[in-house]
């Protein structure tokens, strides 16, 4: 849903028809560029895993195997006119070329194209303590502040931005090199909003690591005191976040039984470090456990509604965040 309303809303603030081109990097399955071509809109796929990219094309999502590197650049260029939009969702974190990828994205641009990008939003990571989004995917860590200069150096712009819930708190930024392009109020509102949260202060981030260490603490006691009443605890999900989570706590198989994973792939396998079993949720339904501890804590919401029969089996559902209260 997430997608498809934003290419419902691309199509209008840009006025995109049957004559425009979408290239999105990272296009994974195509599950954004989908909405796009059911309105008619060119589109354009990239993405380095051959299994995705070849569902993508099967589906009829026109997608190039690859990096966005200077040889698909070139290929695009060779058999494509400039595109009106280039996306990157959650890629610019990913990347250690960021300056590569964005003059590769204003290669295949039109003079007025614009440039797309969402990133997890650092302000939020730092204020609401979601430190385990820092993982070793993630090469780049974004506040306005350091884009703002990044785009600049590259005599770019940023001439919007809106902030969105995915990931626990992210940014969606709009770059161009058009220098006519009106610049919106918001980006002088996240830069004032940045300065007075002291983003680039030293102190700000000794606080946040101060924060997280007293998070311990009171986590750990409070999983020690159930376990100490015999509670039966598990978890669910096993995303890249709680591994990060669960080896700084400490939290191992002494205090999870095992985790409940919806994806088959990650079945019978251990979270590293930890070495919590990895299970399907039939055991879940057989033996109800009295907790269940959501470690993709971003689908809290989906994952209780989705699990109806443990909830009536009366499984209470808690995040790490629960615990620290």
């Amino acid at each position: 849903k997430h997608f498809s309303d934003l290419a419902e809303f691309l199509i209008k603030d840009f006025n995109l028809n049957e004559e425009s081109l979408v290239i999105d990097i990272g296009s994974n399955d195509g599950i954004f560029l989908k909405p796009l071509k059911e309105n008619r809109i060119n589109i354009l796929g990239i993405d380095p895993a051959k299994n995705l990219s070849e569902q993508a094309n099967k589906d009829g999502i026109e997608t190039i195997t690859g990096y966005f590197d200077h040889s698909t650049t070139e290929k695009i260029l060779k058999n494509k006119d400039p595109a009106d939009l280039v996306t990157a969702f959650n890629v610019f974190a990913h990347s250690d070329d960021l300056e590569g990828m964005t003059n590769n994205a204003f290669a295949v641009l039109k003079d007025d194209g614009v440039f797309i990008i969402e990133v997890q939003y650092l302000l939020d990571t730092i204020k609401d303590l979601t430190f385990d989004n820092i993982y070793h995917e993630h090469l780049n860590y974004w506040s306005v502040t350091s884009l703002y200069y990044f785009f600049n150096r590259l005599n770019l712009k940023i001439f919007k931005i809106e902030h969105i819930d995915t990931h626990g708190g992210s940014i969606r930024v709009y770059i161009c090199k058009n220098k006519d392009r009106p610049i919106d109020a918001s980006v002088a509102t996240f830069l004032t909003k940045e300065l007075n949260f002291g983003i680039t202060n030293v102190d700000t981030y000794k606080a946040f690591g101060t924060q997280i260490k007293g998070l311990k603490n009171k986590i750990m006691s409070k999983l020690n005191l159930l376990k100490d009443r015999n509670k039966s605890i598990i978890g669910y999900g096993s995303p890249a976040k709680a591994t990060t989570a669960l080896n700084y706590y400490g939290i191992s198989n002494k205090h999870i039984d095992y985790i409940i994973e919806d994806n088959k792939l990650k079945h019978n396998r251990l979270l590293p470090g930890m070495k919590i079993p990895i299970r399907g949720k039939e055991d879940a339904v057989k033996n109800p456990p009295d907790y269940i501890l959501v470690l993709a804590w971003n689908f809290f919401e989906d994952i209780k509604t989705n699990n109806k029969e443990l909830v009536d089996a009366g499984c209470k559902f808690i995040t790490l965040n629960d615990l620290s209260s």
